[in-house]
């Protein structure tokens, strides 16, 4: 009896055969809980409030502590911090507020930004220095509006506008339903 394939051994399929296109052309592939899983492609544009951005996370005590916990993976930033997947959500000159019942730009909350005093296997998650505070030049804030597990904004707070890489969008992805 044949058994169906899971959607790692499918996502793992078709990575080989889009390797090529991975390489030399648009496509990235997310394996991560933040966002969907799937295939998502770039879009040659300037990162801007409300894109899906790519980003090498900067290096930071916080980011370490990530890696080690396994919420970041290995990868090819400086570091040896895997490039995440957020959404931008806060640029220079909005005002940011995390509390208990989530993250607020502009006094608007965001959608599942509720930060967790714990992680799935009870360790506390880390908090950014400041809850309250006005982004200056040169800084952004990236969420995930798709999982409220993800290790964003939340915890880290905010970060570098250089670190931003490329704007992406979903082509072929599974489980789009926020968790």
């Amino acid at each position: 009896m044949r058994r169906p394939l899971s959607v790692a051994a499918l996502l793992a399929i078709l990575g080989l055969l889009l390797l090529p296109l991975v390489l030399n052309g648009g496509a990235r592939i997310n394996i991560t809980s933040s966002f969907p899983p799937g295939i998502y492609w770039v879009v040659d544009k300037t990162p801007e409030k409300g894109d899906l951005v790519m980003f090498c996370p900067p290096r930071r005590a916080v980011f370490d502590l990530a890696h080690a916990r396994g919420y970041l993976s290995s990868g090819p930033c400086p570091g040896g911090y895997m490039r995440m997947i957020k959404r931008l959500v806060a640029v220079p000159g909005d005002e940011v507020l995390i509390a208990a019942e989530g993250v607020s730009v502009n006094g608007q909350l965001q959608a599942r930004s509720e930060p967790l005093s714990t992680d799935p296997s009870g360790r506390s998650m880390p908090h950014p220095a400041s809850v309250h505070f006005r982004l200056a030049e040169g800084e952004v804030l990236m969420l995930s509006d798709y999982s409220r597990l993800s290790f964003d904004g939340r915890y880290f707070g905010a970060v570098p506008q250089v670190q931003l890489d490329e704007v992406i969008r979903p082509w072929l992805v599974w489980n789009s339903s926020p968790r």
